[in-house]
């Protein structure tokens, strides 16, 4: 627990500009709002995590950080985030601690949930197997004074990432690799990343902690958050790379801000002011000699200087060059006669400033020799300059051949003369080999010059073989796990391809397939930057009313809300649904139409229209039981749906009849362990926990738990919402103490899975406020009660029943507070609004209006209070049933205020012999209400 909190106190010094320890000291005494004074040595030892400061302390520095904080979030918020995370730390700490009163009722997950630092074994000294630096170039040559700079700029005061610019094909990459393979010895990890997309640096980061063995989330950004937490913590000695890095504005989130080295090598400018700079030029002339004599055939002193001058000295440029020179045995007069032959055409051709015209000279020379030994092979190479410049492996441009003309579809589908094909390439040195020669990767700078020099059609053709490869290639079926290689091969090549840009059905479906891959795995904002490029592009095309264009619009708002922007995704889906409602190629029943309406049910849900959610999930299920049939998978996931809304709308009894239905035909067709019959399961069990089985509801749900944690994993949703109703199922049976520690470890996992803000965050967070209530810790209760409730009212709103169940459930703290006024002004507000938006017969309504009976009745209103109450009794009678324990509960709370002469007073000796028989003899209620304590119905809502 302590390390979460020193992480993020970190990353909000960060973010705060990293300021000095003696300058945040001085600040804080200088303000007289803070709570305490801090040391400057106090403050280094907070940041550092050496010890556990009190609580006072830690408020100062958490305010100070925030006020400086380049994102501006709000102080009180903060405070109480962090507070937080400081009473976590301060369990852990606490003497015994770790020994709870009774074993775990639940098994923990196979990886250590959030909170929890497992211990990191440092990797062997030098680069790692997986993300390391690419291989040495055993031809590197000079740059030795560049060497030391790099060395002195990475360990230089104050700390700074290093930024290596220059121009394309100078060498900043080469310069990077030669360091990271020199100073090996120095580092326990090096990590190097491709940073020319975002979405790639973020899977890149995301794997360096899926090696470490650190804590991962459904969620990959809050993956990398954790990521560079535990960098900037240090104890590992380690280098990493962003190379060829895009914008800042882009990048600057995914870059360590203390814990080792950071080198950035880049072409744009926007990066000097980010860190340490050190402009990378072109060679020295000597070192172009140099480098031309030895990788060159029988060059001498000066027509190696001859080259150099017509190349500019550029690296790369030098590079190749020697590699073709060498290769096919060129006399150097010959060559530089062929250069200046083509130089005058080819610099009208090339853009001025990303690359010199005299190695625009030299590519499009290797280029034309490819094209006059193989005019496939030179098909393959404008291929190849149309795709992104990370590599492309040998079986995509097997598998994507299919639908490419020939010549070039012939060669990518027959292995003898792809071989034939990338030798030539590589003899001319326009093509990398790697991975034992199962991948080809050309240098951006090739890859432009290509680009550049070719005319129009070849470079519509060019580009349209390009498209034609990753949309044949695609695998299909993102959800299966079997595809997400070949998916994760084609992602990176979309946009260069330009794919988007077609309006065809086969190219819009590799783009939708690849937003749902990118959901799937969890890189929710790469999903939706992609489908909102998309989506924006296609609806500005022919046919903007496209089934792929609605998909496509599924996949974007299916990332909104994986996100927690629910108001974007439900503005996006309103439009939509209006839309299909009235176009004459869709209509309620279409496919289409049908999907819409499933993310408009959620969405209701989500936003606290019930009823509206109810109604259109019954249209589905029967539209779908007409045009599909009842056993159609379908319908079946319909009827999942209408549940959930059921369950939502207060109605458990027949929401407990469909999943009790769905849970046995997916026991006998498709077996106990298929995740369709583990979900059917867990709503089952919901369903139970809704009509007040509490006991039953957890059997149900611990029988399959490890079997759903087996086929999903532990982080998923699905597995954290079933792990919440375990957590209900103890503390509702009385298994308080078991029940709050599973609720402490819910909460801290959810929030570092699926983010703070999060639904599924919220629930559990509520759940352990409850839970900590029942507990008797009240005031811990109040604080993580209070975080909620602010986040439900920011994320859905004041009148949303999720808001105002938080409210209901603050009002029972502030009783167990004994803040008896404070109880009846929120509990009383949340109740009258509560009826306004759910109706009196809501399970919500009714618990909140046993919660104003007890705060009339601790008011001495007794007859206020027995009205309340009384009506309250009659309308959970009438929902909940006779023998629910919230009826139970209300009947008792009612017969403790009646006098002993009420004829109606008899029956609480009747309802507590029911609530015993309900719940056992000693259970902490039926204890409480037999020594003449009324009980509290709190509010768990189930997941939307």
């Amino acid at each position: 627990m302590a390390q979460d909190l020193v992480a993020e106190l970190q990353l909000l010094h960060r973010d705060a500009g990293r300021p000095s320890y003696r300058r945040i000291s001085a600040e804080i005494r200088r303000q007289n709002h803070m709570p305490d004074t801090v040391s400057h040595e106090t403050v280094s030892a907070i940041l550092r995590g050496e010890g556990l400061a009190r609580w006072s302390k830690v408020e100062c520095v958490v305010r100070y950080l925030a006020a400086m904080s380049v994102h501006r979030p709000n102080q009180d918020e903060e405070v109480r985030r962090f507070h937080a995370l400081w009473l976590a730390a301060s369990d852990q700490l606490a003497p015994g601690a770790a020994a709870p009163a009774e074993p775990p009722a639940v098994p923990p997950p196979s990886e250590p949930p959030l909170a929890e630092s497992p211990d990191v074994a440092p990797s062997p000294a030098g680069i790692t197997p997986t993300g390391p630096a690419p291989h040495r170039n055993t031809g590197f040559t000079g740059r030795e004074k560049l060497l030391d700079m790099f060395r002195a700029g990475l360990t230089a005061e104050p700390w700074q990432p290093l930024i290596l610019y220059g121009l394309g094909g100078v060498g900043k990459t080469q310069l990077a690799v030669e360091y990271a393979h020199r100073f090996a010895d120095e580092y326990d990890l090096v990590w190097w990343i491709a940073a020319e997309d975002r979405s790639q640096a973020t899977a890149s980061l995301a794997a360096l902690g899926e090696r470490q063995d650190w804590p991962s989330s459904l969620d990959m950004a809050q993956t990398v958050t954790i990521v560079l937490s535990r960098l900037e913590l240090g104890g590992v000695r380690w280098l990493i790379v962003l190379d060829n890095a895009g914008p800042p504005a882009e990048l600057a989130s995914l870059v360590p801000a203390s814990g080792g080295h950071v080198v950035v090598t880049t072409r744009d400018a926007a990066w000097l002011g980010a860190g340490r700079p050190i402009e990378v030029d072109v060679f020295a002339r000597r070192e172009s000699i140099e480098l031309l004599r030895a990788r060159g055939h029988d060059i001498d002193f000066d027509e190696a200087d001859q080259l150099a001058e017509r190349l500019g000295d550029l690296p790369l440029a030098l590079e190749q060059v020697a590699d073709m020179q060498s290769a096919t045995r060129t006399p150097v007069r010959e060559y530089l006669r062929q250069l200046d032959e083509r130089a005058v055409g080819l610099l009208a051709a090339v853009p001025p400033g990303d690359y010199e015209a005299t190695v625009a000279t030299a590519f499009a020379v290797a280029a034309d020799r490819v094209r006059a030994e193989s005019r496939a092979a030179g098909q393959l190479l404008e291929l190849l300059s149309c795709l992104g410049s990370e590599p492309i492996t040998l079986s995509l441009l097997r598998r994507g051949g299919g639908r490419v003309a020939p010549p070039l579809g012939r060669l990518l589908n027959q292995t003898d003369l792809l071989d034939e094909a990338v030798r030539l390439l590589r003899r001319y040195g326009l093509v990398k080999v790697l991975d034992g020669g199962q991948a080809l990767q050309v240098h951006r700078l090739v890859q432009a010059i290509v680009r550049d020099t070719l005319p129009a059609y070849a470079l519509d053709l060019a580009y349209g073989n390009a498209w034609r490869l990753l949309t044949s290639a695609n695998p299909g079926n993102p959800s299966e796990p079997l595809t997400w290689d070949m998916h994760a091969q084609i992602g990176p090549h979309l946009r260069p391809a330009r794919v988007i840009e077609v309006s065809n059905a086969d190219s819009r479906q590799v783009i939708v397939d690849q937003a749902k891959y990118l959901n799937e795995i969890g890189d929710f904002e790469g999903s939706r930057q992609l489908s909102q490029e998309a989506w924006t592009a296609w609806t500005q095309q022919e046919n903007p009313d496209g089934v792929r264009v609605f998909a496509c619009l599924g996949r974007l708002v299916a990332a909104l809300q994986a996100l927690g922007r629910y108001t974007e995704a439900r503005e996006l889906v309103d439009d939509a649904w209006n839309r299909l409602q009235t176009h004459p190629e869709y209509g309620p029943d279409h496919p289409t139409s049908l999907e819409i309406a499933n993310t408009l049910a959620v969405l209701h849900r989500v936003f606290g229209r019930y009823g509206e959610a109810l109604r259109l999930d019954r249209d589905r299920v029967e539209r779908y039981r007409r045009i599909r049939g009842e056993e159609h998978r379908d319908t079946v996931l319909a009827r999942n749906n209408l549940g959930a809304s059921l369950r939502a709308a207060g109605d458990y009894r027949a929401a407990y009849d469909i999943d009790a239905d769905l849970a046995e035909s997916g026991r006998q067709e498709l077996g106990t362990d298929d995740q369709r019959t583990l979900l059917s399961i867990s709503n089952l069990a919901r369903d139970l926990y809704g009509l007040g089985d509490y006991a039953k509801a957890l059997e149900l749900q611990q029988s399959t738990w490890q079997a759903y944690r087996v086929r999903l994993g532990d982080r998923h949703p699905l597995v954290l919402a079933a792990w919440r109703t375990i957590v209900l199922g103890l503390r509702k049976s009385g298994r308080v103490q078991a029940a709050l520690e599973e609720a402490r470890r819910l909460y801290l996992v959810s929030q570092g899975h699926v983010g703070p803000d999060h639904e599924l965050s919220l629930a559990a967070m509520m759940t352990y406020a409850n839970t900590l209530c029942a507990a008797g810790e009240a005031t811990r209760a109040w604080n993580v009660a209070t975080d909620a409730m602010d986040r439900y009212r920011r994320q859905f709103g004041e009148r949303n029943p999720l808001t105002l169940a938080a409210a209901t459930n603050q009002a029972i703290i502030l009783r167990a507070m004994g803040e008896k006024r404070r109880a009846r002004q929120v509990g009383e507000s949340a109740y009258y609004t509560l009826r306004r938006v759910l109706g009196q017969d809501h399970p919500y309504t009714i618990a909140a209006g046993i919660g104003v009976g007890n705060d009339r009745a601790l008011a001495h209103e007794k007859e206020s209070a027995r009205r309340m109450l009384t009506q309250a009794l009659e309308d959970a009678r009438r929902v909940r049933g006779q023998r629910h324990p919230d009826t139970l509960t209300c009947a008792i709370n009612l017969g403790l205020l009646l006098p002993p002469d009420d004829p109606a007073a008899g029956r609480l000796a009747t309802s507590l012999d029911d609530l015993r028989s309900v719940l056992g003899p000693e259970h902490p209620l039926v204890l409480a209400a037999a020594s003449g304590r009324a009980g509290e119905c709190d509010i768990e809502p189930p997941p939307v």
